[in-house]
C-alpha cells in the first residue's frame, strides 16, 4: 500500500497508539501505562504508520542489553487496513532498526490462533522455538519464535 510513512511513536501519541492496541487485542490489551513506558525507554524501538497525518498502526519493541537481543511487543494495525502491506513495513522498519543498533536475534511470541501474523513472521524468517501453554489466558496458547538477524535480510521479503 502506497501513501502510508512510518515514524517514530512520540509520547503525545499515547492515547492513540493505546486505542488501537485496544482495538487490536481486545482481551490481551497492553496497559496504557505499560506502553507508555515503552515509548519512553532509550532502549525501545517505537515506530508508527500514519496515512495523511493519521496513525493506522504501530510496532514496539526492546533491545534487551548486553545481550544485543530484540524483543517485540507488539504488532498493531488497525484492523479495516489490514492485508494492505502496512504490518510488513512495519516489521521491515523494525528489524533495520535493531540491525543499526547492533540486535542480532529477535523473538516474540503469538497467540496460535492469530494465522496472519503468525504467516507474516514465517515468512520473515521466524522459527517457532516453544509452544507456550495458556500464555494468552486459560486454553490460549502461544508461541515462541526466534530469529537470527544476522542470516535473514527483510530486503528479501
Amino acid at each position: 500500500m502506497d501513501g502510508f510513512v512510518i515514524e517514530r511513536a512520540e509520547k503525545e501519541e499515547l492515547d492513540t497508539l493505546y486505542k488501537i492496541e485496544r482495538e487490536c487485542f481486545p482481551e490481551n490489551t497492553f496497559p496504557k501505562p505499560f506502553l507508555k513506558y515503552l515509548i519512553i525507554q532509550p532502549n525501545s524501538v517505537f515506530l508508527k504508520a500514519k496515512i495523511n497525518g493519521i496513525i493506522i498502526g504501530f510496532i514496539v519493541g526492546v533491545i534487551q542489553i548486553p545481550y544485543n537481543i530484540g524483543r517485540i511487543y507488539s504488532l498493531d494495525v488497525k484492523p479495516e487496513l489490514r492485508r494492505r502491506g502496512i504490518a510488513t513495513r512495519l516489521l521491515q522498519a523494525l528489524e533495520t532498526e535493531f540491525k543499526l543498533r547492533g540486535v542480532t536475534f529477535t523473538m516474540l511470541e503469538v497467540d496460535v490462533e492469530n494465522t496472519a501474523a503468525l504467516n507474516l513472521y514465517q515468512k520473515f524468517g521466524y522459527k517457532t522455538q516453544k509452544l507456550l501453554k495458556n500464555y494468552y489466558g486459560k486454553n490460549r496458547n502461544g508461541i515462541k519464535m526466534t530469529k537470527n538477524l544476522v542470516q535473514y535480510s527483510t530486503d528479501k521479503t
